[in-house]
């Protein structure tokens, strides 16, 4: 099989997109479409984060997992050939596992296939965000679901609703951060991030995040630029 190009895949630079203005590339079976945010071809690094789209009714072909793959169900439902998930529920699968992605209303998700950091690190998760505890998150005005934790201390997950018209003081991140923005808005000192946006920051680069009205909704990965 072919390795499809890198994209994104310099872990030091800056990405900013803005999704919606993307085309859905085509994903090999009809109603499903692709957009590709990163893509790094590595044996030991590889990574691809991806959104996916899936008319009612479309599916894709049984896979034998041979990295790990996260997804976040943005809108609609799925099914992994395993259970049925709705909107705003977060599943990972682990190598060796088999899957088959279908939906029958049609789904938008948000797709993570990497290469585990350890290869022990093989936990099935599953969290639907509607029926699990959030947390208060007062010193950064904000409500979290934690959606996992390295217990390594490299990689983590939360989906997080910052409230309107507060702000969080400057900071980097040791281990860089991906965002994706579904609700609202957040803003830096750089852009604003409006819904539909993806960025990632390095390793080290700081900014200072605030929310005006009414505030925002998003999914936050931390450690995937760790190799």
């Amino acid at each position: 099989m072919v390795a499809q190009p890198d994209v994104n895949a310099d872990p030091n630079v800056v990405v900013t997109l803005q999704t919606k203005d993307m085309p859905w590339e085509p994903a090999g079976q009809p109603g499903v479409g692709i957009k590709v945010l990163e893509r790094v071809n590595d044996p030991r690094k590889g990574r691809e984060t991806s959104l996916m789209k899936f008319a009612p009714g479309a599916s894709l072909p049984e896979e034998l997992l041979t990295q790990r793959v996260d997804f976040f169900v943005i809108e609609g439902s799925v099914s992994d050939g395993i259970d049925q998930y709705g909107m705003h529920t977060f599943v990972r699968n682990s190598p060796g596992s088999t899957v088959r992605m279908s939906s029958a209303e049609g789904c938008t998700l948000y797709v993570k296939r990497r290469e585990p950091i350890r290869k022990t690190d093989n936990e099935r998760i599953v969290i639907d965000s509607k029926a699990a505890k959030w947390l208060d998150f007062p010193h950064r005005g904000a409500t979290v679901l934690h959606l996992y934790r390295d217990v390594h201390g490299i990689e983590t997950a939360r989906f997080g609703r910052v409230h309107p018209d507060r702000k969080i003081p400057s900071h980097d991140h040791a281990m860089g951060e991906e965002t994706l923005v579904l609700e609202g808005c957040l803003n830096d000192e750089y852009t604003a991030y409006e819904p539909g946006t993806w960025f990632r920051m390095p390793i080290g680069v700081p900014h200072a995040p605030y929310t005006e009205a009414p505030g925002c909704l998003m999914l936050i990965r931390e450690g995937d630029l760790v190799w």
